[in-house]
């Protein structure tokens, strides 16, 4: 059976020397593995473009229920994410969050809600100015708690309340384990939750500032969701942002 899939380029490595399986996240199957012809010249250096992380295209499948790799044909951009390609600070970011939604969709199916979060998140990083960039991998991860299930509970917030990162709630005493976030981190917790596409342009924030932020949030993706850790681009994204 032939379908067309919509989808969003996560990762390319070598299967042997004339093959290559591309993971990728596509709107109509979830997470999906191409076999991809590798070699040299024009034709593979435009599939190379059209697949790069977080890159946007579609293409002409052979879905056969026997088989966990489909081959495709046809490859072509899609209007979201060619922008982003030239940019080397949102390539990047690209990069980083590739990496981490790689890890985060392996296991998952067709899903509307996680598709559109995704595509939008393309879209957004595409048209994002240099403070959004800079800002855009803590948004894009504290949005995904909320198709992924796992969205922290911020109906009991008060100014002196404590996170308890295991219950993922807000609490006004310690709670039994002992796994909770006070004063700055738990007020870094509250920012997070009021992150926007609009706003991350407009939110000020230091490079420790940052990077303690998402290193707060990958931990609570390793307690809650799966182990995210260590991911291989985060020192550059630390070093640029």
């Amino acid at each position: 059976m032939f379908e067309t899939l919509h989808c969003i380029a996560l990762r390319t490595i070598k299967y042997s020397d004339s093959r290559s399986i591309l993971s990728a996240w596509s709107a109509e199957r979830g997470y999906v593995s191409f076999a991809m012809p590798a070699g040299k010249g024009r034709e593979a250096s435009r599939r190379k473009a059209l697949t790069m992380p977080l890159a946007a295209f579609e293409g002409v499948c052979d879905i056969r229920g026997d088989r966990d790799v489909i081959f495709i044909r046809d490859l072509k951009p899609m209007q979201v994410g060619l922008a982003m390609i030239s940019d080397p600070t949102k390539l990047a970011m690209a990069l980083f969050l590739a990496e981490v939604f790689e890890k985060l969709l392996r296991n998952t199916t067709h899903d509307d809600a996680l598709s559109l979060t995704i595509f939008d998140t393309v879209d957004a990083l595409n048209c994002a100015g240099p403070r959004g960039v800079a800002n855009f991998a803590l948004w894009t991860l504290y949005r995904m708690t909320i198709p992924l299930g796992i969205e922290p509970d911020m109906s009991d917030w008060q100014p002196q309340a404590l996170f308890d990162l295991e219950a993922a709630r807000w609490r006004l005493s310690l709670p039994s384990s002992n796994v909770a976030v006070t004063g700055d981190e738990a007020k870094a917790v509250k920012l997070l939750s009021r992150l926007t596409r609009e706003n991350i342009e407009r939110v000020k924030l230091t490079r420790n500032d940052r990077r303690t932020l998402l290193d707060g949030i990958l931990r609570y993706y390793d307690m809650h969701y799966c182990k995210l850790t260590p991911l291989h681009s985060l020192d550059v994204v630390s070093e640029l942002f």
